[in-house]
């Protein structure tokens, strides 16, 4: 009798669960499509996904793929307005997989606590930092529980995308630092070009040239007014006056 007891009060709480069951956060793991009343669980310490079988269900999931940055999106949809159909969540993530090792990752844009009426919310959730998801067969998987502020909720795979991480990493270490680049310019600029020097030294000496053009113009013209005045000497000093009449 007492056992009967028993199991009738457990079933009637399981059921009471699931009238009551009012959110659900996709994609959810153990299901396939969008999630309803009945695929919402209640996540626990002891049971962070609920009911679900996480090793054989891991992945056959659909998951969520988180950015370079950690984070991700998911869709909390509540089947009750008010409290009890809560859309704000928090989470924790096993970045192993196997729903034994959590930790509390970030929510940055939740839901609505208290929904006025049947509706869904895009929540962002970030990936604690240097957390690297490890689960799954290709070792690329973490597991998200997450949780209502009424208690509702379930489990989403996680899946990390290294291929983004490793292009942008392979970039980064492509690309030449600006400050070389600009070390270089400034050098090669600094260094005096071989035409400008030739062009400097040509126009000294243009300059040079130029200055002393007019000195000798002035020694030429001395000496020719020497000579023009020798030779007049030459001819003329040595005669009389009357000779020069008749010369």
């Amino acid at each position: 009798m007492f056992t009967q007891l028993v199991t009738v009060v457990a079933v009637a709480l399981m059921f009471s669960a699931q009238v009551n069951a009012h959110a659900a956060i996709a994609p959810a793991l153990g299901v396939h499509g969008n999630p309803v009343r009945t695929d919402v669980q209640r996540p626990s310490t002891a049971q962070p996904c609920g009911t679900v079988n996480i090793a054989m269900s891991i992945d056959n999931a659909t998951p969520v793929v988180a950015q370079a940055d950690g984070s991700f999106v998911v869709t909390v949809t509540d089947f009750n307005p008010g409290a009890d159909g809560s859309r704000s969540v928090s989470f924790v993530v096993d970045p192993v997989g196997t729903g034994k090792n959590f930790v509390a990752g970030t929510i940055t844009q939740n839901g609505v606590a208290a929904p006025k009426t049947v509706g869904s919310d895009q929540v962002t959730a970030v990936l604690p930092p240097g957390t690297k998801c490890t689960g799954g067969a290709l070792q690329n998987l973490c597991l998200a529980s997450f949780k209502t502020t009424a208690g509702f909720g379930n489990c989403v795979i996680v899946q990390q995308d290294t291929t983004t991480a490793s292009t942008t990493a392979g970039c980064k270490a492509a690309t030449a630092p600006t400050g070389v680049v600009s070390a270089v310019v400034a050098d090669t600029s600094s260094a005096a070009p071989t035409s400008s020097v030739a062009s400097t030294t040509t126009a000294d000496n243009n300059t040079v040239v130029a200055a002393e053009a007019p000195l000798h113009r002035r020694q030429a013209g001395t000496r020719a007014a020497r000579a023009l005045q020798a030779g007049f000497q030459a001819r003329f000093a040595k005669r009389n006056f009357l000779d020069w009449i008749w010369a």
